[in-house]
């Protein structure tokens, strides 16, 4: 029996500290019929040589992330798209299992920690993610999917405006979730799916934090899906019976907020 091929998408700039060891653990799927492709934005370190000793196709794009998540869609010969990130972890055995869970289903999400949270900042990001997650209920927009089938995606995105796409880059999952759920609700979701490699220093964090919120500030001009823009941002609720998780998820709030601000009102 020939296996349904799924196209593991990755955008980079400059990602050579993560991209071999994402990849690694692509490779090391048990689901083997996988193709990799890399849609890199003019990278200037070596993450083009990482993604050819893998042997993954490599599409360039001059745009900003969304722009290069519907490139990487539009590239794939999958039925299936995987949506990753160039310093995300998989566990082994998640595409095996996304592929037959997803037979139920026309989008999944992954369950997500940190892959370095024994360091107390990244502990920060996992607490906030396992608050999130563990009360996850269908209707909510903050948990998205990672898991497509190429068919209904590629529509989703069609839905985008062009000429605004190029500029999205901060809040790109959460548009191509809000489009594919006006397809689609079908939403399922896999444990133990995926580690993300968190900023472990305030300086790293920072300037994330600063970056996200420029490009919001530039995205948020053309007024579209505005209401959408700080929906991810917002504050969780606390849970008494998660208190650690809260208070932790509440301190991350804080200290990626300021930056993001900052970024937003001031950012050029």
């Amino acid at each position: 029996m020939i296996k349904e091929l799924v196209s593991v998408t990755i955008p980079t700039y400059n990602s050579d500290k993560t991209l071999e060891q994402c990849l690694n653990f692509v490779k090391q799927q048990t689901y083997k019929n996988i193709e990799i492709i890399i849609i890199d934005s003019n990278s200037k370190d070596k993450t083009l040589d990482i993604a050819k000793k893998f042997h993954a196709r490599i599409v360039m794009c001059n745009g900003k992330l969304l722009e290069a998540r519907i490139a990487g869609a539009r590239a794939s010969k999958g039925k299936y798209v995987l949506l990753l990130d160039s310093d995300q972890i998989l566990e082994k055995t998640v595409i095996e299992r996304a592929v037959a869970k997803i037979k139920e289903y026309d989008s999944l999400w992954f369950w997500e920690r940190a892959y370095n949270r024994n360091k107390w900042l990244p502990s920060l990001y996992d607490a906030d993610r396992m608050l999130v997650q563990t009360y996850w209920e269908p209707q909510d927009d903050i948990v998205l999917p990672r898991f497509f089938r190429r068919d209904l995606l590629v529509k989703a995105y069609s839905k985008i405006p062009k000429k605004y796409i190029n500029i999205c880059a901060a809040q790109d999952h959460i548009i191509t979730w809000y489009e594919f759920k006006n397809i689609t609700k079908r939403n399922g979701m896999i444990k133990n799916a995926v580690e993300h490699i968190e900023p472990d220093s305030l300086r790293v964090l920072f300037k994330k934090q600063w970056r996200w919120g420029k490009t919001t500030k530039d995205f948020y001009k053309t007024g579209l899906y505005t209401e959408l823009i700080t929906k991810k941002d917002s504050f969780r609720k606390f849970k008494i019976n998660h208190m650690g998780w809260s208070i932790k998820s509440f301190i991350l709030r804080i200290l990626r907020g300021i930056p993001y601000k900052l970024g937003y009102w001031f950012g050029r």
